[in-house]
Parts: structure tokens; sequence; C-alpha cells
């Protein structure tokens, strides 16, 4: 098969189709096109970002959903120059794959609004929802008393119960580390060796290892499971649907999806409007509301109560609790750690 033929596969199978349902005005100047991870998200910046943005500016937002990873499509977008992004919704793990070899997103030009937290604009990306890996617990089986950490969620003498963790190299190394002690601020680089020996300690006490945020939020929800890790969003989940779970801030992790543009785009002013737009505290208040991920600028909390700030990543208290994720550290080594976990898996 050739290389052409290959991109032509890929475009054809994983991103002509939202094109063509948006080919009439995919290259009107008053239109942009935003690439986002769909489902409830995108419902929700529906909401926050893109018809408010439209009603400001005029400049229509049409969204497509893309896939899990989008850096493939990103590359080939830029490749052959099929511009049917402008926008796309992107983590900093995947900016370092997109600029390590060749850069392939353009600069966004903006300036800091008051308010942002540090590290949440560069010049190529904006970060907008953040995002936690925690612990979560079911009080039915705790109380009050449930486990605070990591090293109470490997105290099984302490805190027995069944126990979950996810079936993924990212976040679980460092839950090992800081379970064995290590300090939130010196978990990178990561020592392997001693996250796997951690590891070790625990392996046969936990009852499933979880692959994806669905299954993970029925895990609490149903009380298959009395503690797990869990991303905040989904613990949250549980909690709406009437699951008595709490969540652990406490040695969380954090990391940000944000925005970035394909290189090239001739719509990239337009595309740059709509970023700074979603800079605004209104909007990302707006956003935080309907989905449980944090805003970047802290002066959404002014439109945001009390009760929702106590589930949201960024909020002070929470924030104290949580360290950044090192994007560069997973980025130059996931490859070979998951080879190793699942080899480990498998001991």
């Amino acid at each position: 098969m050739t290389g052409l033929t290959t991109r032509r596969r890929v475009l054809g199978g994983a991103i002509a189709a939202p094109f063509l349902f948006t080919a009439e005005r995919a290259f009107g100047a008053d239109q942009i096109t935003a690439a986002d991870v769909g489902g409830a998200p995108s419902t929700a910046l529906r909401a926050a970002f893109y018809d408010p943005f439209e009603r400001e500016s005029g400049i229509k937002v049409v969204s497509v959903a893309h896939e899990p990873d989008p850096t493939v499509q990103f590359r080939l977008l830029v490749d052959t120059r099929s511009f049917i992004w402008d926008t796309c919704m992107v983590t900093p793990s995947h900016v370092l794959g997109l600029t390590r070899q060749r850069n392939y997103i353009d600069s966004l030009n903006l300036q800091p609004v008051p308010g942002l937290i540090n590290g949440m604009l560069t010049d190529n990306w904006f970060g907008f929802s953040v995002f936690a890996t925690v612990l979560a617990y079911r009080t039915d089986k705790f109380g009050d008393n449930g486990p605070m950490n990591w090293v109470d969620f490997w105290d099984v003498q302490k805190f027995p119960g069944r126990r979950a963790l996810y079936r993924n190299v990212a976040g679980v190394m460092e839950a090992a580390l800081m379970a064995d002690g290590v300090a939130p601020n010196q978990l990178y680089p990561i020592d392997l060796n001693r996250a796997f020996r951690k590891l070790d300690q625990i392996k046969r006490h936990i009852n499933v290892w979880w692959t994806s945020g669905a299954q993970n939020t029925q895990l609490l929800q149903s009380g298959e499971v009395d503690m797990s890790d869990t991303w905040g969003a989904r613990a949250h989940a549980a909690m709406v649907a009437g699951a008595p779970v709490r969540i652990r801030w406490q040695q969380g992790l954090y990391s940000t999806d944000g925005w970035s543009i394909p290189r090239g785009t001739p719509r990239a002013d337009l595309a740059r409007r709509f970023i700074a737009f979603c800079m605004k505290p209104e909007q990302q208040a707006i956003y935080s509301n309907q989905v449980a991920n944090g805003p970047s600028n802290q002066r959404a909390y002014e439109f945001i109560s009390a009760e929702r700030a106590t589930v949201l990543p960024t909020s002070p208290a929470n924030m104290a609790g949580l360290a950044e994720s090192d994007a560069a550290w997973w980025g130059a080594n996931r490859s070979r750690v998951q080879e190793r976990f699942q080899d480990w898996l498998l001991s």
C-alpha cells in the first residue's frame, strides 16, 4: 500500500465523515470547525463556547469528534493541507507529539488574561479543561473514615475491601510511588523499579483492572469495588447517580485539555479569536457547571457555586492536593513503561 493510499484511507475513514456533514460551509470565511472529544463534553462546549462565540462574533463553530488520540489525524490535515479542522482539543502530551520532530501547530499569538493558572497558555496551546486522577471510595463501606491517600489504599489491613486500578501506566506509577513515600513534587523522573516493587505488594488485592471511564463509573456506582483510582468527573458521575462515593483530592494528579491550531489552516485568525473567547471566566464557568472538569481561569469561580466547586479540580481547596502530571516525561517514556506494565500484569 502506498503512502498516498494510506493517507487517503485514514483521512476518509477517520475524518471525512464529519467533513461530509459540514462540507457546504467548511471553507466559509465566517465559520470554523473544532475537533473535540465528543460526548457530554461536546454538549457542554456547545453551551459554553461554540454558540456564545457565534452570537458574539458572527462566526459559526461546527464541531466534530476526533479519535481518542487525535495526533495522527492532526498530522494528516497538515501534511495533505486538508484543513477540515481549524482547532483541535488536545492535551500537553499531544502537543509534544505534534512538535517533537516537526511543528504541526500554529502559534496562538495570544496574551494571558487575569486569573489564568500558570502554564495554561503557551505559544501553541491554551488549556481550559482541567481533569484529575484521584482516589475515590464508597462511604457505605468506610463512612467518614475511608482511605485518605495512596498509602491508605495500599494498606489492606487497615482498609480491607475490593479495589480497582486503571489498566494503564499514567497515574498508576505515580500512585505506587506516593504509596511508597515519594513526595508529589519528586515523582519525576519516575523510579520504575521502585514503582513496580510497590505494585507487587498490591497486585493480588486488585479485584478489577478497569479500562474505560464508563467502566470505572459503573464499578463505583454499583458497589462492585469499595475504592479505586478514578478521574474526578467519573467519580462525580457516580455521585450524581446516587452512589455514596467520596473523592480524595490529596495526592491526585492533574492534566488539561486545551485548544491548538493546525499549522497552515487559512482560518487560523478566526480560530485564535475563538480560543481567546474560551479564556473568559464566565464562559468557563458554564462549561464546568455542566462537566466536572475545572476551569483554567480561577475567576470562573465567581460564577460557580461553592457546592459545585467542591467537585472541581481547580477550586483552591482541591488544587492544593494535586500535582501536575509530567507530559514531557510520559511523552518520552510511555511506550516502554506500558510494555513493561503489560508484562508485569501477565507475570
